[in-house]
């Protein structure tokens, strides 16, 4: 009986380990991003507030994405930089960083593939708090833009 329980047990383990493991953040917390350069300043509008069609696509796209942080009041954002990536080298890249709630959205490169996560700016794993923090949603939006991203690094 008792190795059936343990079985049972370590099964559970197992499978409660890959359900964390898919979820979490691809990209790794970027120690020292605070000093980073900005490289753009803007804000997320609110979720009532219309988006400027006038905007690039991925633009709207990622306002649309985001524009329920902060209880739909969108944020406040900056995009940094790591001034030591050099065009697509192992090692965190960039971040967008919400600034109203203390979020970061991580862009960094392993083997010459990009990765992706959602961090507070302390350090917290925020890839399991919304659906839109998920990593494979980064990854579908940062590839489907092939003029504005390069190497999973995104522009405009």
């Amino acid at each position: 009986m008792k190795r059936i329980h343990l079985a049972t047990s370590l099964a559970l383990a197992a499978t409660l380990c890959f359900s964390i493991a898919q979820a979490a953040s691809d990209a790794g917390f970027p120690k020292g991003w605070e000093g980073w350069p900005v490289l753009k300043e803007g804000a997320i509008p609110p979720k009532a507030e219309p988006i400027p069609g006038d905007l690039p696509t991925i633009v709207k796209e990622t306002f649309k994405t985001y524009n329920w942080v902060n209880d739909g009041k969108g944020s406040a954002y900056k995009i940094r930089m790591n001034p030591a990536h050099k065009d697509g080298a192992d090692g965190p890249a960039a971040v967008l960083e919400l600034t109203d709630i203390k979020a970061l959205l991580v862009t960094e490169h392993l083997l010459g593939e990009p990765l992706y996560g959602a961090w507070s700016s302390d350090g917290k794993d925020l890839a399991e708090a919304h659906p839109s923090l998920a990593p494979k949603v980064c990854a579908a939006c940062h590839s489907g833009y092939g003029e504005a991203c390069v190497k999973g690094i995104c522009n405009h």
